[in-house]
């Protein structure tokens, strides 16, 4: 029986899902090590509660942050001694909220908010850096206002209000997250559990960044950009210090890449 875990965070949790899964069907005996055990419903791997003592293989992104040329997904691989790139992601069967979300916005796109929340849930304010202004999310969602039918989604309570049509915060179970992220059209979210969760089902992303988190004091926050965090082609970015138009032209070129997708 082969252990392995990543970080203990959510979104850690949609890495290893896919690491371990991958791992599974290459033929080995897999226990992945989650507090999040509805995410592995339909693995072939066993979930243990999260430790991070005897373990076999730590697939933490973190050995790999000061690597220039790959991204935190082929981290995770290499740190589990995948060393060739696999693909990002696994089967997840479409669920009820997902449905019944979309039936509730009545044709429009669906896209997903998840930001203004304490980056890395952290209470002593560490990466606190990489929280993005206010206005410039609120840029990116006014682009599609209107056009779309807009979902704030997440559990801590946020510091900041968007405009939203539906707010589901607080409101979703961890499945529910998954059913939604996988039956919406796009997301717009700050660095957090939302990327691996867009990236996981190919769902076009826009990222408002904090540009505080890139001269940030801790080396650790400075190493959290956008070339090291996304891993997709569907997934962009957009500096919270940009002008309003460009960042509401990111947001536009996220239903360009919908629309792409679903010709």
């Amino acid at each position: 029986m082969l252990t392995i875990r990543v970080a203990s965070g959510l979104g850690d949790s949609v890495y290893l899902r896919a690491i371990a899964d991958h791992l599974a069907h290459a033929g080995r005996e897999v226990t992945a090590l989650s507090d999040y055990p509805e995410i592995f419903a339909g693995s072939p791997c066993h979930v243990e509660p999260f430790r991070r003592t005897a373990v076999d293989i730590a697939a933490h992104y973190v050995m790999g942050k000061a690597n220039p040329v790959t991204n935190q997904w082929q981290d995770v691989c290499r740190a589990a001694g995948v060393m060739h790139d696999i693909p990002f992601r696994f089967n997840w069967p479409a669920g009820a909220s997902g449905q019944a979300l979309r039936r509730r916005a009545a044709g429009r796109p669906v896209v997903l908010v998840q930001a203004g929340r304490t980056p890395m849930a952290r209470k002593d304010r560490f990466g606190a850096e990489l929280l993005p202004r206010r206005e410039a999310v609120e840029a990116a969602l006014e682009e599609l206002r209107g056009e779309c039918y807009l979902v704030a989604v997440g559990k801590a309570e946020p510091l900041y209000g968007l405009p939203v049509d539906e707010d589901l915060t607080g409101r979703t179970t961890v499945a529910d997250l998954l059913d939604l992220f996988q039956a919406c059209d796009a997301v717009v979210a700050q660095c957090g559990f939302a990327i691996p969760m867009a990236e996981i089902f190919d769902r076009p992303l826009l990222v408002v960044w904090a540009a505080a988190g890139l001269t940030a004091a801790e080396l650790y926050v400075r190493q959290i950009t956008p070339a090291k965090v996304l891993s997709k082609p569907t997934s962009t970015w957009a500096m919270d210090d940009w002008a309003p138009d460009a960042i509401a032209r990111g947001a536009r070129q996220l239903l360009a890449v919908h629309e792409r997708a679903a010709a």
